[in-house]
């Protein structure tokens, strides 16, 4: 027994300095629809692999990937990769953080971070929105596109010019409508400052606490002002754990 008790000692001592020692870490995220396949190494050897359901959700064709990495030790340097399943495709550029580089191999997208001196407590939080176009709703609106340009093509040559000139007065009033949708005279002064704010923002989007601190606003008043702003269609809120990304339109 006490034979026992030695060695489960050395071999508890030997992975304590292993992990100790360690300089990098890696994990891969691979996407099969709307699971995750999860692949964690350190220092190139395999540490656990497993599937979680929970870092991915569904709405429609479009897919939302959140997690927090949250590292319990130091590290020279950290490789995290996330693999799109074949079809999918990052949707309006949302991806955060920053400092990210795209690799492809023709038929899948990866997206990849390479992070340096991590220090033990640090965490890496991640948030993606894709789309899926092999959803039967993109062939949808792709049948219906071809349908109706083969009824604008006949409609041209049927009604002329006559016809012509009602498409230039309807593009027209589809601009003006578009140039009174981002006229912000309306709003009140507080709205205004939101708009401000994310206007002078990289990629015109902060979290709302940033929000919270450049305007000086309570949290619940930045909360209804984004929620009013979002109902007319001025900015897009992005949820994120318990907070909220929010980006101007």
């Amino acid at each position: 027994m006490k034979l026992k008790l030695f060695y489960l000692s050395i071999i508890l001592v030997f992975l304590t300095i292993s992990l100790i020692s360690a300089s990098s870490y890696s994990v891969e995220y691979t996407q099969v629809n709307d699971k995750i396949v999860v692949k964690e190494k350190i220092d190139g050897k395999s540490l656990e692999s497993y599937v979680d359901s929970s870092l991915i959700d569904k709405s429609g064709d479009t897919f939302y990937f959140v997690d927090k990495i949250e590292f319990n030790q130091s590290f020279n340097e950290a490789k995290v990769k996330i693999n799109l399943d074949t079809g999918v495709i990052i949707k309006d550029n949302l991806i955060f953080p920053s400092g990210y580089k795209i690799e492809t191999d023709g038929q899948i997208i990866s997206i990849v971070w390479d992070i340096n001196n991590i220090a033990k407590g640090e965490d890496f939080a991640i948030f993606i929105t894709m789309q899926d176009t092999k959803s039967p709703l993109n062939w949808i609106y792709w049948v219906a596109g071809i349908i109706v340009l083969i009824v604008g093509f006949l409609a041209y040559f049927k009604f002329g010019k006559k016809q012509k000139t009602k498409i230039v007065k309807s593009k027209q009033k589809n601009n003006s409508r578009k140039e009174n949708r981002v006229d912000y005279d309306y709003l009140l002064d507080t709205e205004k400052k939101v708009i401000e704010e994310l206007k002078k923002a990289d990629r015109n989007e902060l979290w709302q606490r940033q929000i919270q601190n450049s305007t000086g606003f309570s949290k619940a008043k930045v909360s209804r002002l984004v929620r009013n702003l979002e109902a007319r269609n001025l900015v897009v809120k992005i949820p994120f754990g318990n907070t909220n990304k929010v980006r101007l339109k």
